[in-house]
Parts: C-alpha cells; structure tokens; sequence
C-alpha cells in the first residue's frame, strides 16, 4: 500500500471513557478533532457537518502517549511506525544517552567512535549523520513520519567536534565552542541536551563541564536526560552526581532509572536520594521501562582493558586481542577468569546454564540472532564464555545484548514511584528490517497497561496514563500536547482496558501489542480498528524558545 503522508478529516469520538492525562479518573464525554486538533469535548456533540463517527463504546480515550527516552533518529525515517503505535504512542523523545544525528564533526566520520553511535541508533549509513537540527528536521518534515519527534542534542557529538575523542577536559576557549554549538542547537529548537556518561566520549567528562552546558540549556527553559555513571555497583553515587547537576538550575530527568545488576537495596537508596532533591526545590525526575532487564554492548561481559586503547573504545584492537587469545592459553585463560568475574557480579551468573540471562542481537548471524548464549552453549557444545568471545569476533563487536539483570522487587520500585514517567529505552523498528530488538520496542506501554495496572493492580489506570502523556509534556515544555484538551493537538490513543497487552518476549521480540483500537497523530487515524493507515502525519517539534 502506498504511504501518504496525511490526511486531515473532521473526526467525531462518541462514547469513550474520557482519562485526560492529568490524573483524573475518567469521565464520558465525546470528542470533536478539527484541522488536526481537538475542538471539543462534551458529554454530547452532534455529528452534523462531521467527516467520521466513531462509535468507542466501553473503550478508553486518552492522549497520545509519550515516549521520552528512544533512539529513533534514524529509523524514524525507514518506518511505517507499526511498533509503536500499536502500543498507542504518539510522540518519540530522541537524542538520548549523549548520541544523536547532529551535530557531526566530519573529519572523524570515519573513526569507531561513530561506529559505537550507529550500532546504538540501529544504521550502517556511514553519511547518515547530520551538520545541524535544522537540517535533520526539515529532512525529517520533507519526507514524512509516521509519528512526532522531540530532538535532544547528544553531548558526546558537541564534545567530538570540539575534542575529538581526547580523554581530557576542555579548555576555556574549547568549552566556549561547546557552548556555541549546544546554543546553536538549542535556538534550533532542541529540547535540551542529554549525556551518555557510561560511554566514551561522554564518559570522560567531568561534572563541572556538564554543569557549565547545563547553564546554556537552563537559558532556553530546556532539560538535560542522562544515562548517568554506574547503573551497577555505582547506581547510588550516580544519582548524586545527577542532583549535583540538578543543583546549576537544570530540571534533570534521569534516564531508564534502574540497576544493572543484582545490587539489592540500591534502587531504593538512589530513590531516596532524589526524593531529597524535590524536598530541596530541584526538578530532579526519571524514567524507566517494565521489563525486568537491560540492553547495551555485548562487550559488557568482557574486561575493560580488552576494548579500552588509552581511556577510548578501540573496537579493532579489542577483536585483534580475542582473536589472539585463540592462541594464547594464558591470554585466553585470563579473559575467561575476568569473563565470570564480570558475569558473577551483575548477573549473578555461577554456572553454565545461567547465561540464559543474556539474549544476542547479531542481525547479521542466524546462528546468533535472537538465541541466548545458553542455547548457543549448547548447539555448539562449548563454554559459554567462549560462545560470547566467537560471536564478537564474527560480527567484528557490532552485536548488542539483553541481560536478564533485575530482581522483580527491584523493578516494580521505580515503575509505581510517583517521580516516574513510562519510556522504553527503545526504537521504531524498520517493518522489513531484521534487527533483533528487545522486547521494550514492542511491548512497553502495553505491559504497563496490561500487567501493572490490570493484573498487578499497583498502578490506577489513571495514574499510569498520566506517566505516559501530562507528565512527559510537562517536563519537555509541551504547550500543546499531552492532555485532552480543547486546542490541544489531536495526539489521541483509544484501547480496550480489558484487552490491552503486551506479547513481544525475549525469545520472540517482533510481536505487536493487542488491544490498542484506534490511534491519532495530529488528527489523522494511523491506527483504524487495529489496522494500520499507512499516514504519516507526525511532525518534528521543536522548542519554543519564547
């Protein structure tokens, strides 16, 4: 079926349970959408002059919800939307963890540096990168999404075009070109400017330089998220870290809040410390995603001193070392000791059928792809240490992983505090692509919806639609959306309450979500009884800098 890009009807809504996102319970009413935005809401409103009635009976009218941490920078562009809005989301927050598709520093196209950026945004495109947001959102509004787009500027990209990947913090005069970049951007309409600081070259950044771009965010009202030091053992001192920051003026929103690893108590503690925060006057505030687990390198599981060449990843020279060690006994011998030392102290991996906790994504490799190292164990009849050292060197270290790496008493902490919103760390998935994602990208929204709220009872279904709509808009600056609101912009998700689920795992993480009926971006139906449209009719927003 052909994409068209919009198309703007004057849609009646008649008969819903209205939850309007600011934390009421619901109320019936029926909605009028005019020219891509809500018009009316009334317990009763005539459908002369209306294009389409939709009859909701019985279902659930909310606003469109709001994803704050993706990384759907790229893929916003190679997709039809499918697995987001069959979970009834509207609007992706990107940028996130310090990457982003601007700004670029040309000259280090090339280097591995950028390669890490592309494996974590989902591309191979090696000129895929942008020299600007103006650029990349007018792309973005040229050639038509499926949902909206807030853009965050990545601090790794502001700190390789000033410093390359030097392991040094910047001088007076280099971090005055930080801060003219970051403003650039901001008056380009960023919602402010996230950090990876788990990883290079966001990890070398001090706190104070953090804190001085904080200042030049603060100046637009805008936020900085951060995927903060230490989500293992560090978790506590990290949270500190981001209050201190927090601290400059910066409303600081801690991204997908949450351990990796079985560190019991931690969350609770870190928690705590933000708590504090808001008592002091902070705007201190985080996300986090359901799933009792976390995605990143499947280079975590090796030590650091294999793929860190002179503080920096050196990819090339990480798969020359594991290639080496096939020939190296005592080489091979204290990897695999250092492996189980790693493994043991965030997985709580003691033997060999405990690497069940940990899912490959290696597109490239049907022997991999989708299987967890003990299945491949076990096919290949070898060590599982040595089952992850071959797949890194067949796929050249470009693979990811899942890890099964929370307690559930630990995840439900941060899902049912009142400081959290619902994001899914994840991405749009290209329909015809073979990624192999976590289960996050497909299933976020509606496992909340289905098993927090329905089944667990520990969230009211008002409270979570309010983690997922008002409380996102509310801290990016959204004027316009995030409520059901007369003159808000029709972002509006319709979901039968008793029906709505989740079904991606992480065996089979491509499976839609069910129950969601009916879906609207700025007033167009991209979602019709389930059924995809095929309209793009998101747009890229930015900032009001008024």
């Amino acid at each position: 079926m052909k994409e068209v890009k919009s198309s703007v009807k004057r849609f009646l809504i008649k008969n819903g349970k209205i939850i309007d996102g600011t934390g009421n319970p619901w109320f019936k009413a029926d909605i009028l959408i005019d020219n891509g935005k809500i018009a009316e809401i009334a317990p009763r409103i005539g459908n002369s002059n209306v294009e389409e009635v939709l009859d909701v009976s019985g279902l659930i009218v909310t606003p469109g919800f709001i994803d704050i941490h993706t990384h759907s920078d790229y893929n916003i562009l190679k997709s039809r939307g499918e697995n987001v809005l069959t979970q009834g989301v509207t609007t992706h927050v990107i940028g996130n963890c310090g990457f982003s598709m601007t700004p670029i520093n040309t000259e280090l196209a090339d280097d591995e540096i950028y390669d890490m950026f592309r494996s974590m945004l989902s591309f191979d495109d090696k000129y895929g990168f942008y020299n600007n947001l103006t650029e990349y959102l007018e792309d973005l509004k040229q050639k038509g999404i499926p949902i909206n787009i807030a853009p965050l500027v990545g601090h790794s990209m502001i700190r390789i075009i000033v410093l390359g990947v030097d392991n040094r913090a910047p001088n007076i005069n280099e971090l005055v070109e930080m801060k003219k970049i970051l403003r650039d951007s901001m008056e380009q309409g960023a919602f402010g400017m996230s950090t990876g600081l788990d990883y290079p070259p966001g990890s070398f950044a001090k706190t104070d330089e953090i804190i001085e771009l904080c200042k030049v965010v603060s100046e637009y009202k805008g936020i900085y998220t951060t995927h903060f030091r230490g989500f293992s053992s560090g978790l506590v001192r990290a949270t500190k870290e981001a209050v201190k920051i927090a601290r400059s003026g910066i409303s600081v929103e801690i991204s997908h809040f949450k351990p990796f690893g079985f560190w019991p108590g931690n969350i609770r503690k870190a928690c705590k410390i933000v708590e504090r925060a808001r008592e002091e006057g902070l705007d201190v505030t985080f996300d986090v995603f359901p799933h009792a687990s976390n995605y990143t390198f499947l280079f975590a599981l090796i030590p650091p001193w294999v793929y860190l060449s002179n503080d920096r990843v050196d990819i090339p020279s990480a798969i020359n070392t594991l290639i080496n060690s096939n020939s190296d006994a005592e080489l091979r011998d204290k990897i695999l000791r250092e492996m189980s030392t790693i493994a043991a102290s965030f997985l709580d991996i003691k033997e060999d059928k405990d690497w069940v906790k940990v899912f490959i994504n290696a597109p490239n490799s049907e022997d991999y792809n989708g299987k967890h190292v003990y299945q491949i164990s076990t096919e290949k009849q070898k060590d599982p240490r040595e089952v992850i050292i071959d797949i890194l060197i067949n796929q050249n270290g470009a693979v990811n992983a899942t890890y099964l790496s929370i307690t559930d008493e630990d995840n439900i902490v941060t899902i049912i505090h009142p400081l959290s919103m619902i994001a899914s760390d994840g991405l749009i998935i290209p329909e015809k692509s073979d990624i192999f994602p976590n289960p996050y990208c497909y299933g976020t929204f509606t496992q909340v919806l289905g098993q927090y709220v329905r089944e667990k009872k520990l969230l009211t279904l008002h409270e979570a639609i309010r983690k997922m709509t008002s409380f996102p808009a509310q801290k990016l600056g959204l004027k316009d959306r995030g409520l059901l609101k007369e003159g808000f912009w029709a972002d509006i998700t319709i979901f039968d309450a008793e029906k709505i689920k989740d079904k991606a795992t992480y065996e089979n993480p491509r499976l839609h979500s069910e129950g969601v009926e009916y879906v609207f971006v700025n007033g167009v139906l991209a979602l019709n009884k389930g059924k995809f449209t095929n309209l793009k009719s998101g747009k890229p927003l930015r900032r009001q800098n008024s």
